[in-house]
């Protein structure tokens, strides 16, 4: 990964300060960036109802980072686009993950532009994440947030640190046509998004989090009120006539518990949410332990729940989660499966991380289910029998 630090001209710095944003006349910047090659295969899924997808995906990601620091620390600009492109078009996308400043105080940060944010605790499901929406295109396994434009007011005191959002612009979920990630029977089309009562694209949403250590207890309580971030699902018919499934967003309160407590080798985790979307206010739960031992290895045992039952969207509703993450000189080796209590249906997944010199990693991605698909949720998200490659380069 490279980096370079630039002192600038005097021209920019009398720009900076004639605009009032610069008390000095140094600005310093440092940059990184990474391109990622990524080829993925895909097996058959056992439901004569499943739409499919492509046997097999390709695509060539840029994602950048730009940190700008100037007034002795007291002023920052961040940049983070990203480029996503694949040969069939589904999956290109260009965006960022942050623009914009941030003033700083001895207690307080002002922050305003694009950013991500994030909360929570658990291995298994991230629940208390309630801000920032998800790209489930073309990330595979990886968690991937969108960019929220946001203005956010951080202000630490010995009673805890409050961070006050105010989140002007709502973000859609992104899906290919079959999403990648969802088991359903019908396809996604995001382009018929619809709206419930109250919620919308432009509505001024707000987030609240007070956070606070107490020795070895890590706890945040957050709310969020507005659009919720994950949609359910309407059956529509598209444009040719045929059935397929539309993201309904709505609008109401969303409140999350993070909470993590070490104890010798072990630290206890749990994750809880209350929501209430139009359907109706349901509460979901994440938590369990996580045991290290020494410096290379942790092992995670959890337990994820869904008040929703199979109106879920999700397929983790009521699951045991094992896994573990093993840290070699050379790279990283992680593993997890999840087991259903009613059905003992099984999601298993495998990720590695391998480090070829100073500037290249090659990552491998593997994933099974194995069980009953007709005892899953119709919108439930377990993939099927997956591969992946990923070779990145570091700048």
């Amino acid at each position: 990964m490279g980096r370079a630090t630039i002192r600038a001209g005097l021209g920019l710095a009398a720009l900076l300060c004639g605009s009032g944003l610069a008390p000095f006349a140094v600005l310093d910047a440092q940059w990184q960036a990474t391109i990622a090659a990524r080829g993925s295969a895909f097996g058959p899924i056992d439901s004569a109802n499943h739409t499919g997808q492509a046997p097999t995906e390709a695509a060539v990601a840029l994602d950048a980072s730009l940190f700008l620091e100037w007034g002795e620390g007291r002023y920052v600009a961040r940049a983070a686009p990203f480029l996503r492109w694949d040969p069939s078009g589904a999956r290109t996308r260009a965006d960022f993950r942050e623009l914009g400043i941030s003033a700083i105080g001895e207690c307080w940060e002002i922050a305003i532009g694009m950013k991500e944010v994030f909360w929570g605790a658990a291995e298994s499901r991230r629940l208390v994440d309630l801000v920032n929406q998800r790209d489930l295109v073309g990330g595979g396994d990886a968690y991937l947030r969108m960019g929220q434009l946001m203005a956010n007011l951080t202000a630490i005191r010995s009673w805890g640190t409050i961070d006050v959002l105010v989140l002007p612009w709502f973000r859609e979920r992104t899906f290919d046509r079959h999403s990648g990630l969802l088991w359903s029977p019908l396809p996604v089309d995001a382009d018929r998004s619809v709206y419930g009562p109250g919620a919308g694209t432009w509505r001024l949403d707000w987030a609240i989090r007070w956070a606070h250590t107490l020795g070895p207890i890590d706890l945040g309580i957050s709310h969020l009120q507005g659009n919720l971030r994950e949609p359910g699902f309407v059956e529509i018919t598209d444009s040719g006539g045929r059935a397929a499934l539309a993201p309904r967003y709505d609008a109401g309160g969303q409140t999350g518990l993070d909470l993590q407590v070490a104890a010798g080798g072990l630290i206890w985790k749990l994750e809880a949410l209350t929501a209430d979307p139009q359907p109706g206010r349901y509460a979901a739960a994440a938590g369990g332990i996580e045991y290290g031992v020494g410096d290379y290895l942790a092992v995670f045992l959890e337990y994820a729940w869904d008040s929703r039952g199979r109106d879920a969207t999700t397929s983790f509703g009521d699951d045991f989660f094992v896994g573990g993450r093993l840290f070699l000189p050379d790279g990283q080796l992680s593993a997890g499966a999840y087991f259903d209590r009613r059905t003992w249906n099984t999601a298993l997944s495998v990720a590695a991380d391998w480090r070829l010199g100073a500037a290249i990693t090659v990552g491998l991605e593997a994933g099974a289910f194995l069980g009953d698909s007709s005892l899953e949720p119709p919108l439930g998200r377990r993939q099927q029998t997956r591969l992946a490659v990923t070779v990145r380069r570091y700048f």
